[in-house]
Order: structure tokens, then sequence, then C-alpha cells
């Protein structure tokens, strides 16, 4: 019986060290560069896109955490090759959602501030909120499609 405890007690260490927490995992899932392969715009409630915009030769970079256990990491978007926007970004996998929080000192022509679903499929990445308390976007929905 001793050694079925003992044998328990070593699996049971290995398997909690092993586990790596849903969070970190999301994080790690996103990073990396991801090329916008559009934006769509929409009224919030409608299915049918007010706006498709396509963005050729434009970037997300999402960077590895220096910290995970902070669960905040830097990044950047540049749109179009018009600005190159610094952001940080962290996620919740217990809502499979992340927050991009724009830190530069002028607003971006573009602002992605906020709180985004994301949905990850291979090598495509959707990004998608409602943009109630954007003054910019009010009254519509925002979603961004990312490819690897």
């Amino acid at each position: 019986m001793r050694t079925y405890s003992k044998l328990f007690l070593i699996l049971s260490t290995i398997f909690l060290f092993s586990c790596k927490d849903d969070t970190i995992k999301l994080l790690e899932d996103m990073s990396g560069t991801w090329k916008v392969d559009e934006i769509v715009y929409s009224k919030t409630g409608q299915t049918t896109p007010d706006s498709v915009v396509k963005y050729p030769n434009s970037i997300f970079q999402l960077n590895e955490c220096d910290d995970y256990k902070a669960k905040v990491c830097n990044g950047f978007y540049n749109l179009q090759g018009n600005e190159k926007v610094n952001i940080q970004y962290n996620a919740s996998s217990s809502f499979n959602e992340a927050s991009i929080f724009v830190y530069e000192t002028t607003r971006p022509k573009i602002d992605l501030n906020g709180s985004y679903t994301v949905t990850i499929n291979d090598n495509n990445m959707t990004l998608k909120r409602s943009q109630a308390s954007n003054v910019t976007y009010q009254g519509n929905s925002i979603e961004l499609r990312l490819k690897k």
C-alpha cells in the first residue's frame, strides 16, 4: 500500500508541474507575427458587415511574454505602413479574451484599444469586439482576421 502512495504522489507531482496554465497557453498561441488579412466593421447586432477592409502589407506583431506570470506582453501593429503603434496585450483563457492596450502618446489613426474575443484555428486568428465604448466606432463591432 505504501508503494502505491509514493507512486501516486510522484505521478501527481509530475502531472501538476507539467500542466500549463491555460492563459499562458493562449498567450503562447497568440504570440508571433500575424498578417492582417482584413478588418470587418458591422453595426452592433447586425449579421451583415457594413464594410470589409483589406490591409495588404499590414502586420500585427505579438511578442512572446517576458514574464508569463504577469501575463502582460508587448507588441505592435502596423496597418498599411501608416504608423507603427506600440501595444501591450494580455489574455484570459476563462473568457477566451484578449485585451489590447495602445500606449502611444498620440492617438493612432486606427485605434484598436479594447477587449476582444479570441478564436485561433491553425494559422488563423480572429479578434472580435463591440466598439460601444470607442467614440470613433461607437455602435459598431470590429473583427480582425489575421493569418500567420
